[in-house]
């Protein structure tokens, strides 16, 4: 996780479980395996665009954050 993600993760009271981490690894794995290099990566209403090449979580929401639900610079999405 970056520094920026992780605040975004503080300032929102996100918190992922160890199901969702496991989550997050496979989506990680899926995005990389199609090529995708900045991937959104939707889990338990949870948003996170991630950077596959270098496997970080770039920033991250929750579905009530997610005001216009426009996402930018990414080019994947994988839905788990």
């Amino acid at each position: 996780f970056s520094k920026h993600a992780t605040m975004r993760l503080n300032s929102r009271n996100i918190k992922l479980n160890n199901e969702q981490m496991i989550k997050l690894e496979k989506g990680i794995e899926k995005a990389e395996i199609k090529g995708i290099n900045d991937s959104l990566i939707l889990i338990d209403q949870i948003a996170l665009v991630v950077n596959v090449k270098n496997r970080t979580v770039v920033t991250a929401m929750d579905s009530n954050q997610t005001e216009d639900r426009i996402f930018t610079n990414i080019d994947g999405a994988v839905i788990i």
